[in-house]
């Protein structure tokens, strides 16, 4: 848990600093320490424990289904390398699929309601705007991860995510700290409202 707290900090820091260099102003980097501290929060307390729940969750199923295959076609007695790379690519591919469509949205949507909770600002807002593009993220990015993480024995995936989420971390903190268009619209027409008053 401190490891996944740790490297989500890193993830936020990376992603203030790219954040910085876009804006490209004169003022110095200053380290939004609050901002860090709700991701790294949010690590700590949930994610962790999320994934050491998550993965043998997984290969429960997977034996689920490997007993309902053998008692309905039987198990063959002499297993091929080919047959097993077969299987092993199938596995992949189901876990991938089951992780990404079934538990990534949900995950994803608590991520951002949490986030937009910490920051007291509207949950619903945050959901409708970010989590469409969080999620592609979560798709071309685990997609392609979890091909690694699901061939690695269970003990150690949770430390692979956690090393893999440095990058997809910054792209959390991205759209968590992503300016709302709904409140950007009601800023603009605060200020336009302003100004006709004083006229």
């Amino acid at each position: 848990c401190a490891t996944s707290g740790a490297l989500m900090i890193v993830s936020d820091v990376m992603r203030q600093k790219l954040e910085k260099r876009e804006a490209d102003d004169a003022e110095p980097f200053r380290w939004d320490a609050a901002r860090s501290s709700r991701l790294a929060l949010w690590a700590v307390a949930f994610h962790a424990p999320y994934l050491h729940w998550l993965h043998p969750f997984y290969e429960r199923v997977r034996r689920c289904v490997e007993i309902i295959a053998s008692i309905a076609w039987g198990r063959p007695k002499l297993i091929s390398t080919q047959m097993w790379l077969r299987y092993r690519i199938r596995s992949t591919v189901v876990k991938v699929a089951l992780d990404q469509t079934l538990m990534a949205p949900p995950f994803l949507f608590c991520f951002l309601t949490y986030s937009a909770l910490a920051e007291g600002s509207d949950p619903s807002d945050r959901v409708r705007e970010q989590l469409p593009a969080l999620w592609t993220d979560s798709v071309l990015f685990w997609s392609l991860a979890h091909c690694v993480t699901f061939n690695l024995p269970v003990p150690v995936r949770v430390l692979w995510q956690d090393i893999a989420r440095i990058y997809f971390g910054s792209l959390m903190s991205l759209r968590a700290n992503a300016p709302l268009a709904a409140t950007t619209v009601s800023v603009a027409k605060g200020d336009e409202l302003r100004r006709h008053k004083s006229r």
